[in-house]
């Protein structure tokens, strides 16, 4: 597997954006730099309606937005991680919390290029899949829909594939997304120092990051505008009795996001401080505080720790926020 990963990221370096072909290692399919690929990333808008929820797919490069389409509502993005939708509780529960509270939301479906056994392509397939979702962006200007405006959530793979959308439309538009949120971004295959193989705060105007399970599955830096520790970034309480715990705490990171979003009373705030080990230290700057989550204010920078339950509901803390 080593040796693959290797070779895979070598051929992606010496070959993007020179050769627009699409490959396959074994079953697991292979795509770089090449016009999106409508059979392999998919567009779903889901939106309330009088009689109900409505959806409809969308095609990124001749998008049609269905009629009574609300342009006062914000319009997020969803993004989900390896191994697709059917798996993927993180964001389905984000979706399905956004769709409740009334947002207009598109879900980003690329099962077919993040599909199961294969991590390493998938993880070169998420530029393709970043250029699709930019290519939706720049479609849905003429619409009346700004990027400026839109939100875009990604779990893990999902995450820096809303990155790499983010840095085409700076690219192409000279500006990006109005916000950008990452849901415990991918480490594996993404330990590298380099901003054009990450998501990282350049990627939109404001850019907040969730870590769960730092480390293993999930990142350990600090690349957003604002970044959120949650009970150390590592290991959720809520996991730690559960078969695979590291993989239970990335998923959390979904499910926090979640219920950030449904606002009934508890909210997750997040304390200051420099580093993990000042964390445990107990030697951290308690009186400058954040909110974590979809409330998060735009204008803060930093980097947080946030404590929660083990059980649901999982935030602490109270406040009043003004929906």
């Amino acid at each position: 597997m080593w040796k693959k990963t290797v070779i895979l990221f070598f051929v992606y370096d010496v070959f993007r954006g020179v050769l627009p072909h699409r490959w396959a290692i074994g079953d697991c399919p292979l795509y770089y730099d090449e016009p999106c690929d409508t059979t392999k990333v998919n567009f779903h808008l889901s939106r309330s309606a009088r009689f109900g929820k409505c959806t409809t797919k969308i095609d990124p490069f001749k998008p049609n937005l269905p009629q009574g389409y609300n342009h006062l509502v914000p319009l997020k993005i969803v993004i989900h991680g390896y191994g697709g939708l059917g798996i993927d509780t993180a964001t389905t529960n984000v979706s399905k919390a956004y769709e409740d509270e009334g947002y207009n939301v598109i879900i980003v479906d690329w099962a077919p290029l993040g599909m199961l056994p294969c991590y390493p392509t998938a993880v070169i397939n998420t530029w393709h899949v970043g250029q699709c979702v930019a290519v939706l962006a720049v479609s849905l200007v003429p619409l009346g829909i700004s990027p400026t405006l839109v939100h875009v959530i990604g779990f893990s793979l999902g995450a820096h594939i809303a990155g790499f959308a983010g840095s085409h439309l700076n690219n192409v538009l000279g500006y990006s997304f109005g916000r950008i949120t990452g849901l415990d971004p991918a480490l594996p295959l993404f330990a590298k120092s380099s901003n054009d193989w990450k998501l990282d705060s350049s990627d939109a105007a404001f850019v907040d990051i969730i870590h769960t399970s730092s480390g293993t599955f999930g990142k350990i830096e600090a690349t957003g505008h604002l970044d959120f520790y949650v009970n150390g970034g590592s290991l959720q309480p809520f996991c730690t009795k559960r078969p695979n715990p590291p993989l239970c705490s990335h998923m959390l990171a979904g499910l926090y996001f979640a219920e950030s979003i449904r606002y009934k009373g508890n909210i997750f705030i997040g304390f200051a401080c420099d580093n993990i080990a000042y964390y445990y230290l107990g030697i951290c700057n308690n009186d400058k505080r954040a909110v974590m989550g979809e409330y998060s204010y735009s204008k803060l920078r930093g980097t947080y720790f946030v404590k929660t339950s083990n059980t649901q509901p999982f935030a602490l803390d109270r406040i009043y926020v003004n929906r």
